[in-house]
């Protein structure tokens, strides 16, 4: 139970916050994460419940914890924030906010589709972090202004505009293993780590290359990189 110094006159004392808000928080670089919790407990009401360093751990932690608000980075090992994204939304209405280093509007519009309610910087997450957690809890919609601009939308405040249709060309499954594949996985390891066979995993990675017309590992790395699945 968390704490907090009640305003009012000489003599107030510390009590306790009876129901605070449960955030998880989901990146894989410590610093970041340190400095997201200390943004989010300067206010009294709020805790941090967990945190996780890849994608994995986060879809697991967010179904066991059930935080009342999940924040992510897309650039998960393993499993990137929009997957996780999209296969919590499988079974909560949880809202998650994408806090990320990609100002693409393409980026951030697959991030909306998946389920996203926020979408915003690395770089504006000391002025805007707490700002934006508080929108997407109101039930309404966040995106950076460096995003804003990027994808042409027209008022503050407001969900992102479908500037750019984007088709979803793989299944969740095909999402996955390309992650893997662009993170360097060979076909027997990612066949281990989904607990699938080694010829299902050669399955997904041609239908992949040939759905996305790449010919080679390398094209694969540079689409995921371009396509903020992971990071150079």
């Amino acid at each position: 139970m968390r704490w907090h110094r009640v305003r009012g006159g000489r003599g107030s004392l510390n009590e306790p916050v009876a129901n605070p808000l449960r955030i998880l928080v989901a990146d894989d670089h410590e610093l970041v994460r340190q400095g997201m919790r200390a943004i989010l407990t300067r206010e009294p009401e709020w805790t941090v419940c967990g945190e996780a360093t890849t994608g994995r751990e986060a879809l697991s932690k967010t179904l066991a914890l059930k935080p009342d608000v999940l924040i992510l980075d897309i650039a998960l090992p393993e499993l990137n924030g929009i997957e996780v994204t999209r296969q919590v939304r499988r079974s909560m209405s949880v809202p998650i906010l994408i806090v990320t280093m990609h100002a693409s509007d393409q980026v951030a519009q697959e991030a909306f589709d998946a389920g996203a309610n926020g979408y915003m910087l690395k770089t504006e997450a000391g002025r805007t972090l707490a700002e934006a957690t508080r929108a997407i809890l109101s039930g309404g919609q966040f995106i950076s202004d460096q995003v804003r601009v990027a994808a042409g939308a027209a008022s503050a405040g407001g969900p992102v505009q479908q500037v750019r249709q984007r088709s979803t060309l793989l299944t969740s499954r095909e999402r996955e293993v390309l992650q893997l594949l662009a993170e360097g996985m060979a076909n027997k390891s990612i066949a281990a780590s989904l607990g699938i066979t080694t010829k299902t995993a050669e399955t997904h990675r041609a239908r992949i290359m040939a759905k996305l017309g790449l010919h080679s590992i390398s094209e694969l790395v540079r689409y995921a990189i371009r396509n903020g699945i992971i990071e150079p």
